[in-house]
């Protein structure tokens, strides 16, 4: 896949996401939490790590992609991508790594621009959308894009203790179901929790030494489904498969689209191949009709020649009498007489029906090399910003080339015409 992306000419962030996406086969477990910025991401995750370990931003502009990672004493650092790594000494770190991405309507775009970069990388993707606001349009929109890279999605529902009925609750979740069906393809698995009512009961917890469990708070939390999910559920054999799927989504979806775009430059070479057959045939017929022109044109010029003729005959006919046998003698007054009568302005008629004829034969040259140029830049255009905007320069360079070597070739045609 890779020669063939770099035979389409694929710019270098297709040909460096193939290349991550086998090397991360080597990496810990990636799981990349998403959604918007309101929705609770940093707060459901102080909520796995137990304590309030991450900032949790006032404002998008205070936000930035964490990268998360185990660590035995807690440290951060910013790479060259304007990532905060934070390294923590948490046990289950050990074996996945997780991302706190900003939320999709962050008013930074270089975060929106980070936040995808990260998608095609992930192993899964958790998903945090707010029980009071549930699939909003940039939510939407984020994950048709997941959904283009083949990723399995977990829907959070943060928040879920904001709604206090029962039934109001079902509705929400079914809501969030069917819209992620309808996105997606396949039901997502959803867990509604709220991230700050069981970050409140591990920090009691921890604090008064007493059991997790038996704390109201945390069953009301409802968090501890999810966890056992991310922690238990996915263990090595389940984050393996996950694993070894993501470099096959990645190639999927990179397929998918040089298909498409193979398939555009198939229509789009037709119909240059269609252009030069239109070419080709217009420059038969242009032969055709110049041969058959040429001749009529050239009449003009034998006329010329045939009236000289018959002025000859008769000069002949009457000079060579045998009343005139004395003129012969002398050759220089039959000269001159042949000059005058017969030669006359034969050169000067046959030079200008010659130049008549050149004339016509250059206009007619031009118009046919004008028509052919024209045809072969308003086809050149054809499709070009789309080809350009999309990717491969190269290949619109040797389109264009081709295209340029059929006007060169035609105006060589038009150029030696012999007829």
């Amino acid at each position: 896949l890779r020669v063939l992306l770099v035979r389409l000419g694929a710019p270098d962030d297709d040909l460096a996401l193939l290349k991550r996406s086998l090397h991360q086969l080597d990496e810990l477990f990636l799981l990349v939490v998403v959604g918007e910025f309101n929705a609770g991401k940093t707060a459901f995750l102080n909520a796995m790590l137990g304590e309030r370990l991450l900032t949790e931003g006032v404002l998008p502009t205070t936000s930035q992609i964490q990268l998360l990672r185990y660590g035995e004493r807690q440290a951060e650092d910013v790479t060259g991508d304007d990532i905060l790594v934070v390294h923590l000494p948490v046990e289950w770190l050990r074996e996945v790594n997780l991302v706190d991405t900003p939320g999709t309507n962050a008013i930074i775009q270089r975060h929106q621009e980070i936040t995808e970069h990260f998608i095609p990388r992930s192993d899964l993707v958790l998903f945090v959308t707010s029980a009071d606001r549930p699939f909003s349009e940039s939510e939407r929109l984020l994950l048709s894009r997941i959904r283009e890279w083949g990723k399995k999605i977990v829907m959070v529902v943060n928040k879920i203790d904001l709604i206090d009925q029962p039934d109001d609750r079902e509705q929400i979740l079914a809501f969030v179901r069917d819209n992620g069906r309808q996105l997606l393809g396949v039901a997502p698995e959803v867990f509604p929790v709220s991230a700050r009512q069981a970050l409140q009961a591990k920090t009691k917890a921890h604090q008064q030494g007493s059991p997790l469990g038996a704390d109201p708070l945390w069953q009301q939390s409802l968090f501890e489904p999810l966890e056992r999910y991310i922690l238990h559920a996915l263990d090595a054999t389940e984050r393996l498969r996950l694993k070894l799927e993501n470099p096959i989504g990645v190639v999927d979806n990179l397929g998918q689209h040089y298909s498409g775009v193979i398939a555009n430059r198939r229509t789009v070479l037709k119909g240059d191949f269609d252009a030069i057959d239109a070419i080709e045939a217009q420059l038969e017929a242009y032969e055709a009709d110049m041969r058959r022109d040429f001749k009529y044109h050239l009449s003009h010029v034998d006329n010329v020649l045939y009236a000289m003729a018959e002025r000859g005959d008769r000069f002949f006919d009457e000079t060579m009498r045998i009343g005139r046998v004395f003129d012969l003698v002398n050759g220089e007054k039959v000269r001159a007489e042949f000059e005058r009568e017969v030669i006359a302005d034969t050169s000067r008629d046959v030079e200008r029906q010659v130049s008549d004829l050149i004339d016509w034969m250059v206009d007619k040259d031009y118009r046919q090399w004008r028509d052919v140029m024209e045809y072969l830049n308003r086809r050149s255009a054809q499709h070009a910003e789309q080809i350009v905007g999309q990717i491969g320069s190269e290949f619109e360079f040797n389109r264009q080339n081709l295209i340029a070597s059929v006007g060169r070739e035609a105006q060589r045609v038009v150029d030696t015409y012999d007829p």
